[in-house]
């Protein structure tokens, strides 16, 4: 019950906001704003954990922005994916079908097998709302799907529109070190899934989130005055973990990273089934490799934190932060060097959690507490 309580909630405060009553016995005052119909604002970052954020309790790594979300909302600490990696997890909850159900279990469009039942954002547009989506909602290959521009596995019938941010990744101008399978240090900077740190030259605008966060303000200030569901994808702190050089200060020099306690027969009594894709031994990295990789990990939360800061600022500006409600959320969790494992895929519970924030409008956060 718990796994899905995130989803539910979400779920029945999106609901609500297409009634035309509500059950509210407020005043005349908050009666008014009853029949109104609240704007959907969906930001989801990629392989984010929520151990990253300042929100969870993270001393070293500051969100400012998204720390704003979870002041005016709610903070959810035991939201669970249902898939631990993009593609199925992703299905899921546009859907709001299990992965078995949606038959995505690796990186695919979910419409075949749901057919013409409605994904989330397509109820909405069906309602009379512009939905849009800006960059990575359904999966979108990271690195190279972000590079070409294109789609990847996106269902064209949930949007009214949608926009996809191409950006350089890892192969951005700037100081770049792959840190997986590179002992000797003779390797570039490598596209594909693979731990790569670039800091990079230029400035937010040069990468994918960047261009992401301008579209969606660009959309909010279009939209103002129509209902709207929009969906914002960030792809970062997906790797490669690429940022401008002026996100990486606070955590340089990279040796004062500190890593999980790393415990001896730590795996003995884990199922070999369980033993994660990516450890430290078969990724080669040693400790300098594994600091800078959280490091270059952190780098990459604070600049996505800053594009969040520019989507909620426009919110403002636009005069909607009573009328919408704002989710932040991520696909799933992300091991950094936990039990010696990295990224993602395994069912340690780092990974099947997820950060989620919940802000609802103001006037209806005043009619009814959130559970």
């Amino acid at each position: 019950m718990k796994k899905n309580l995130c989803f539910a909630l979400t779920l029945l405060a999106l609901t609500c906001s297409l009634n035309t009553e509500t059950n509210s016995t407020a005043n005349a005052a908050e009666s008014k704003t009853a029949d109104q119909k609240y704007n959907v604002l969906f930001i989801i970052s990629d392989d984010l954990t929520s151990t990253a954020l300042s929100c969870y309790g993270n001393k070293v790594c500051s969100t400012p922005n998204i720390d704003r979300i979870a002041a005016r909302g709610t903070r959810f600490t035991r939201a669970y994916c249902q898939g631990t990696y993009c593609g199925p997890s992703r299905a899921s909850f546009m859907s709001g079908y299990y992965p078995h159900a949606t038959g995505v279990l690796g990186y695919k469009n979910p419409r075949p097998q749901i057919g013409d039942r409605a994904t989330w954002s397509q109820h909405f547009k069906n309602n009379g709302y512009y939905a849009a989506r800006v960059s990575k909602i359904f999966h979108m290959g990271v690195p190279g799907g972000i590079e070409d521009g294109g789609h990847g596995a996106d269902d064209e019938a949930s949007w009214t529109e949608r926009f996809n941010s191409g950006g350089p990744e890892w192969k951005a101008p700037g100081d770049g070190e792959t840190l997986e399978n590179n002992p000797d240090g003779k390797k570039p900077a490598v596209g594909g899934n693979t731990f790569v740190v670039v800091e990079a030259d230029g400035d937010d605008m040069v990468h994918s989130d960047g261009k992401t966060a301008a579209k969606a303000v660009e959309l909010i200030d279009k939209h103002k005055d129509e209902p709207f569901w929009l969906g914002v994808g960030f792809v970062r702190p997906h790797v490669p973990f690429v940022a401008p050089r002026s996100y990486y200060p606070p955590f340089k020099p990279y040796n004062k990273m500190l890593l999980p306690e790393k415990v001896e027969g730590d795996w003995d009594d884990i199922p070999k089934a369980g033993i994660n894709y990516k450890t430290s031994l078969n990724m080669k990295m040693d400790i300098r490799r594994q600091k800078k990789a959280v490091g270059g990990y952190y780098a990459s939360v604070a600049f996505m934190d800053a594009q969040v800061g520019k989507v909620l600022d426009a919110l403002n500006k636009a005069g909607l932060d009573d009328k919408t409600i704002v989710i932040f959320t991520s696909d799933h969790g992300y091991h950094l060097g936990e039990h010696d494992f990295w990224a993602k895929v395994s069912l340690q519970r780092r990974i099947i959690r997820r950060p989620t924030d919940h802000q609802r409008a103001r006037q209806a956060s005043q009619q009814s507490a959130t559970p």
